[in-house]
């Protein structure tokens, strides 16, 4: 087998940009960790591909968004129609687990009573399945993800080693970043801004998953005078079309949305680029404020991180804690009140992934 190429395939998650985006890195990591080729799901599509093809939902392609290209010197990328050329695949391994339900140990399962092992339950919180490698898993020739995972690449993968653990939150900050033009087009919006903090603001369908997040303009308004002086320049990041909503808001605060710099975003440009140069703004604002459960808003507080941002702490709409959960009690990672408290691992980052 000396030479021959070796295939991690794995199912997209069937959802918008930032879940898929998730799913993506994880897969991602777990290429590299085992030096395989990254086969990319075939439902993925083009930007100016329908989403839904018959009854089935597809994806957008993270090359839509992110510029993978310099990647491949690191892992290859690997189509699915190219993977498919190959012909049926020989000595394949499935793994199928539910998000949020698994922790896979690298390059083992620590050793009992090694100071690893002591720290794992910390790592895992509720999770109760432990992968590891195998060699069932190293000797095969396409390790298949069959279900999609929903989970930060840093909270799913437990390192023994920390220069390897280094080596994956530099592969995805390096590597996994939004294209050119979103990048100039938000530091464009960000430039004419000046001094303000963001907010992001989840209605529409996100209401039929959480009824609760379906907050009246006061209760949000009521969260957010308690971070925001009043008469602060507020950029506000929605959904909600009917701008009637923020009334209140106009009272308080010095209101921007992204359709009033609509002369410094390119041509072209399609809805998922606008969302990213949304979250590149919020990114840049001196606070943000997101909604709890939203991943659009998490992975906007890892940019913030990555970013540097004075305050990189995690504040939500409805007033929930958020951060101030983290150093409760002092865990060993900072997710672990948040996961015990009931919320789900996806609902929100943390300080792991960026502070390394």
């Amino acid at each position: 087998m000396t030479g021959e190429a070796r295939y991690l395939t794995f199912t997209a998650w069937p959802g918008q940009l930032n879940n898929t985006r998730m799913c993506f890195e994880t897969a991602l990591v777990l290429a590299y960790l085992t030096n395989r080729r990254l086969v990319m799901p075939k439902e993925y599509r083009r930007h100016d591909q329908p989403e839904v093809d018959g009854d089935t939902f597809r994806p957008l392609h993270p090359k839509e968004c992110f510029e993978l290209e310099k990647i491949g010197e690191i892992v290859p990328l690997v189509e699915r129609e190219e993977y498919d050329g190959l012909g049926r695949p020989t000595r394949q391994v499935d793994l199928a687990f539910g998000p949020g339900t698994a922790v896979s140990c690298f390059p083992h399962a620590p050793l009992p009573g090694s100071p690893e092992a002591h720290r794992l339950p910390d790592f895992a919180a509720p999770r109760k399945r432990i992968l590891e490698l195998t060699p069932e898993i190293e000797a095969c020739r396409t390790l298949n993800i069959k279900s999609p995972m929903l989970e930060q690449f840093y909270a799913f993968f437990y390192f023994l080693q920390p220069e390897v653990e280094l080596a994956c939150k530099r592969l995805v900050r390096e590597h996994v970043r939004f294209r050119a033009p979103i990048v100039s087009a938000a530091e464009k919006i960000v430039a004419v801004l000046g001094d303000y903090c963001a907010l992001h603001i989840r209605r529409n369908d996100f209401f039929s998953q959480y009824p609760e997040q379906n907050l009246p303009a006061q209760r949000i308004l009521a969260s957010v005078m308690k971070r925001v002086p009043a008469g602060a320049r507020l950029y506000i990041s929605t959904d909600e079309t009917d701008h009637s909503f923020f009334a209140a808001f106009h009272e308080r605060y010095e209101i921007r949305f992204l359709q009033d710099f609509a002369g410094l975003l390119p041509d072209g440009v399609f809805g998922e680029w606008l969302a990213c140069v949304e979250q590149l703004i919020c990114a840049s604002a001196a606070m943000f404020i997101g909604t709890r459960l939203s991943t659009f808003s998490a992975y906007i507080t890892r940019l913030r991180g990555y970013r540097g941002a004075a305050d990189k702490n995690t504040y939500f709409t409805d007033g929930s804690p958020g951060s101030e959960l983290d150093d409760r009690g002092m865990p060993g990672f900072s997710w672990t009140n948040w996961v015990t408290s009931g919320n789900p691992l996806w609902g929100r980052e943390f300080r792991e992934g960026w502070e390394f």
